[in-house]
């Protein structure tokens, strides 16, 4: 036993001999078979949380920017030809996914039921295929006869709330109010003018959907008097998070004429707000399972107590302090692996089955524990992110070691002598 390997077979079989005894025979008590239990119902609640929290904020995420660009490029008062051509450079350089470019203003939005304030956008038709929350594209535009007539004719599209507030439905009629009026010899009337709705769309963001209109851009620069000119150009990525490397690139290409602008700057605090709200959970859920493996030290602490004579004898027959130590910090951390692995397999397999565990929830308590009418959502939504699934079983495991290591400690620095004097 003097010469043993660290961590060799002889150490692995006496921890695991310790590990299994029945606690008749001085072995693993009560206190670490609840230890185990709490590492791996910690693991799972840590896995099952931060993947639901990751699942509401992809979808939060996809919502506000389905119905919105991601890069701005202002180019208000500047030749409409011009643009064209940077609108159709743009989608060469790497990353961007594709551009439009757009008219913006504020309207009053007026029928017979309800005057609300909207944002009218002024679209290309063709520039329909890009907005992914718009099914059919520049067909369906065709269908619904979106931009035919003079000066893209009087069809517009409305957001699906900001109908319903306005008491429409497709094929009623809406008056919308510029809040620039025309100068005429009585003085500034106000610009106004009663457009069709071809039809209602929905982004996934109330926000959004309560707001805005789609108007073809003829019609737009016309009601808006834009004299053929854009007022900015609606950027999309590949990946909405890089708007950085994105506005490095477009500055490369256009130079620094035009002033850029992206939708992180612009949610910065609702982006900061989801990212706090992430980062607080996890430290909470971390400190959660380090709580959990404190308990080990009460059991390997007894498990020490009652293999008091087996120490004394081993130190006895040669066995260094190191040995001991080594024996029983194997002990902890085969408790902590255990409880993570298992914790981690628990919390995959309720991620990976996420409908039907919350079907079996709502059937259990009579009733939705997630209604789609009230949330907008079809289902509580869970995104597995694998590295910190992984992340957090190696937590676990680390945090159950080093608890062992004052128990060990003290084990190894057990006089024989002593030990042994009562026995």
């Amino acid at each position: 036993m003097a010469s043993a390997v660290p961590f060799g077979a002889v150490e692995r079989t006496l921890a695991w001999r310790y590990l299994r005894a029945r606690r008749a025979h001085g072995g693993v008590s009560l206190v670490s078979i609840i230890s185990f239990v709490g590492i791996m119902l910690a693991v799972t609640a840590l896995i099952v949380i931060m993947s639901v929290m990751s699942g509401f904020r992809s979808t939060l995420l996809n919502a506000l920017l389905g119905g919105q660009g991601h890069v701005f490029v202002q180019v208000t008062d500047e030749p409409a030809a011009e643009i064209d051509l940077i609108v159709r450079s743009l989608p060469q350089l790497e990353g961007i996914q594709a551009a439009s470019p757009v008219i913006e203003e504020q309207v009053l939005a007026s029928t017979d039921y309800a005057k609300i304030g909207a944002a009218v956008r002024g679209v290309r038709v063709e520039d329909l295929d890009h907005l992914p929350f718009f099914p059919g594209g520049s067909a369906k535009a065709s269908r619904d006869g979106f931009g035919q007539g003079r000066f893209g004719g009087d069809q517009i599209y409305v957001g699906r709330f900001l109908a319903a507030d306005l008491g429409i439905a497709p094929g009623d009629r809406v008056t919308l109010i510029a809040p620039e009026g025309t100068k005429g010899p009585f003085g500034v009337t106000p610009r106004r003018k009663a457009y069709t709705v071809a039809d209602t769309f929905e982004t996934g963001s109330v926000e959004l959907d309560k707001l805005y209109m789609l108007m073809p851009m003829a019609q737009a620069q016309l009601f808006f008097n834009f004299s053929e000119g854009y007022e900015f150009i609606d950027v999309r990525l590949d990946d909405p998070m890089k708007t950085a490397r994105a506005r490095q690139a477009i500055s490369q290409l256009i130079g620094n004429r035009f002033l850029l602008d992206d939708w992180q700057r612009q949610r910065a605090a609702y982006l900061g707000a989801l990212n706090a709200e992430r980062g607080m959970m996890r430290v909470i859920m971390l400190i959660l399972i380090t709580i959990t493996a404190l308990n080990i030290i009460t059991g390997v602490v007894m498990l020490v107590k009652n293999k008091t004579r087996d120490i004394a004898i081993l130190r006895t027959i040669g066995t260094s302090r190191g040995s001991v130590m080594r024996i029983f910090v194997m002990i902890g951390g085969l408790l902590g692996l255990a409880g993570a692995l298992m914790g981690l397999l628990l919390g995959v397999t309720i991620v990976l089955n996420i409908g039907a565990v919350e079907d079996g929830i709502s059937f259990i308590l009579g009733r939705p524990i997630f209604p789609p009418d009230v949330y907008g959502l079809e289902g509580l939504p869970a995104e597995l992110n694998w590295g910190e699934a992984i992340f957090t079983t190696l937590w676990a495991m680390a945090m159950s070691i080093l608890v062992t290591l004052w128990p060990a400690w003290s084990a190894a620095r057990l006089d024989p002598v002593e030990a042994l004097r009562f026995e």
